[in-house]
């Protein structure tokens, strides 16, 4: 019985590590989603029917300097693609109610993602709006570690694997009966 309880904790532990790794970095993927519209350069539609607006970043507005380069440039890279969607923990949506407010990532190679965020600023497309949220502008990285943030948690591979196993170690019924030989 001890052998299965140390088995179980040491199934926890593993399990709770995993689904730290992200968070500990202040990134975390929420949601992927293809985008269906680029409204502006800090607003675009998703294909589950959510508006999102990007967190902390300020683009020209319509009729402005700089609008139609700055959602040339968002279009170019996310429109038709998926995107990696950092919803944020504190409000999630704008004062409107109307649009997600996130941090948006894009598949930049095969090793890692581009903040877009991040990337507007640096090209110059939007200055900094920093709201009372989650995020922090001045900490932001142009590029993370798909290994940081993966597009399919290691952690998810874990839960679904280990606490059956464990489960079934332990002598719980998990699916259907068990084969007792």
């Amino acid at each position: 019985m001890l052998k299965k309880l140390s088995l179980l904790v040491l199934t926890c532990l593993i399990i709770s590590l995993c689904f730290s790794g992200a968070r500990a970095l202040g990134e975390e993927i929420d949601r992927v989603a293809v985008v269906t519209r680029v409204i502006d350069g800090d607003t675009f539609d998703i294909d589950s029917g959510d508006r999102i607006r990007f967190a902390d970043v300020n683009t020209p507005e319509s009729g402005q300097v700089g609008y139609q380069e700055a959602k040339e440039y968002v279009a170019g890279l996310v429109e038709g693609k998926n995107v990696y969607i950092d919803v944020d923990d504190k409000y999630t949506w704008d004062t409107s109610g109307t649009r997600l407010v996130a941090v948006i990532y894009v598949s930049y190679n095969s090793t890692h993602y581009l903040n877009l965020n991040k990337a507007l600023l640096q090209n110059h497309y939007a200055t900094v709006w920093d709201h009372d949220n989650e995020f922090n502008p001045n900490n932001w990285s142009l590029y993370t570690s798909k290994t940081a943030i993966p597009e399919f948690p290691i952690a998810t591979v874990l839960v679904l694997i280990l606490v059956p196993v464990s489960l079934l170690l332990l002598g719980i019924k998990v699916y259907g009966k068990r084969n007792r030989s």
